[in-house]
């Protein structure tokens, strides 16, 4: 046993430390052309506007789009934060740059960022558009090719949410418009709101909003402020002047918006392109569930191809189960201390480990609860008939 000696061996896992995940990490592609520093098709990350000027993306130079797209992203997310940029020509579609197959599109720059990328925004300047149910074709189209491509990564344990600018949106006949509520692409929102009145849509301005926030806030919360912005549109219409703005929003659109008695400009919500009764149909809650998956996977990746005891009868040990239960409750239960309500694992103890290796986990979060709408009952009253 040797000298007679004092040992101190240092413990660890004790501190309680969650997860960090990348959860505001934001990728943009965009239309331009080819500088000195940049060259098309090749993904560079920048935290700064002055980063982006620096690479040749400039208000003044024939990437006046790319650099609006930029600057309003940097206009909510604020310097420092972490984008993945890339530029393509404008004969490159917002189709094929979400197609999962296509090596040029967005699947070159999440695969370049090797999974940090979260939040993702598709935007195109095209000379022309070519309009289907009172929308860009080009937009509806790539909804659907997103949401393959979104699905694709999630598989891999990178997750991301992603927005296509909406163009040229019919707004002299909205009921003609597409409703989104209709589809099944819970992984991607189309917004039409806009700082310009040609026929584009502010994607950075709406993914910078989405980096600067938590995960579980909708992107219309009102008590985060007006936005940066002079002049609200949706196509070549000002804001103010959409009447159908209840319409627009039942169809799943995200625009801006103004509330009499306040200055400034709003987003109304954070709609999906699915119907309301599926989970995801919310960016937040979307995010929400992102979030707690890297968080489960990361937590119980350690505890792979581990050795775990059973009883006499075969099933889980009363320990083990309280052990594994434990670890991802705390786990998810402290890197999301104020994006959910609550966060619950139960293990079921008849499970035949021994034969079949495998352990089912079943999870479940309790999410924040949203304020849509208020109503505030309002009346006069006499006291003296109360008497």
């Amino acid at each position: 046993m040797g000298l007679p000696k004092v040992a101190i061996t240092l413990g660890n896992g004790n501190l309680g430390r969650s997860v960090a995940t990348a959860d505001g990490v934001a990728g943009l592609l965009l239309t331009g052309i080819a500088t000195d520093a940049l060259p098309l098709f090749a993904p560079k990350v920048i935290f700064s506007l002055e980063e982006a000027v620096a690479l040749g993306i400039t208000a003044t130079t024939t990437n006046v789009a790319a650099y609006r797209h930029i600057k309003e992203f940097y206009d909510l997310a604020g310097n420092g934060a972490e984008l993945h940029l890339m530029l393509v020509n404008d004969s490159f579609t917002l189709t094929q740059m979400a197609d999962v197959t296509n090596e040029d599109g967005a699947k070159k720059l999440l695969d370049a960022a090797q999974g940090r990328v979260r939040l993702l925004g598709l935007t195109r300047q095209s000379p022309t558009t070519d309009s289907q149910d009172g929308i860009d074709k080009d937009s509806l189209a790539a909804v659907l090719k997103a949401q393959q491509l979104a699905l694709a990564y999630a598989a891999q344990y990178k997750p991301v949410r992603i927005l296509v600018e909406g163009k040229s949106v019919l707004t002299e006949s909205i009921a003609t418009v597409k409703d989104l509520r209709t589809l099944n692409a819970n992984h991607v929102g189309v917004v039409i709101g806009s700082t310009t009145n040609d026929g584009s849509a502010a994607v950075g301005l709406v993914l910078g909003r989405a980096a600067a926030i938590p995960v579980q806030r909708n992107l219309g919360r009102v008590k985060d402020g007006a936005l940066p912005v002079l002049q609200a549109y949706i196509n070549t219409r000002k804001a103010e002047e959409i009447t159908s703005g209840d319409l627009l929003h039942d169809k799943g659109y995200i625009f801006f918006r103004s509330f009499a008695g306040r200055s400034g400009y709003f987003l109304n919500d954070d709609p999906m392109c699915a119907p309301v009764t599926d989970d995801y149909s919310q960016l937040s809650l979307g995010r929400v569930i992102d979030k707690a998956t890297i968080i489960c996977y990361q937590t119980y990746l350690e505890e792979l191809n581990d050795e775990i005891s059973v009883d006499e009868n075969g099933n889980l040990s009363i320990p083990v189960i309280k052990y594994l239960q434990n670890k991802i409750e705390t786990a998810v239960n402290l890197g999301m201390a104020d994006e959910i309500s609550a966060f619950h694992a139960f293990i079921d103890a008849a499970q035949n480990v021994i034969s079949t290796g495998k352990l089912t986990v079943k999870a479940s979060i309790v999410p924040m609860g949203y304020t849509k709408k208020i109503d505030v009952l309002l009346g006069f009253t006499n006291p003296a008939l109360q008497q």
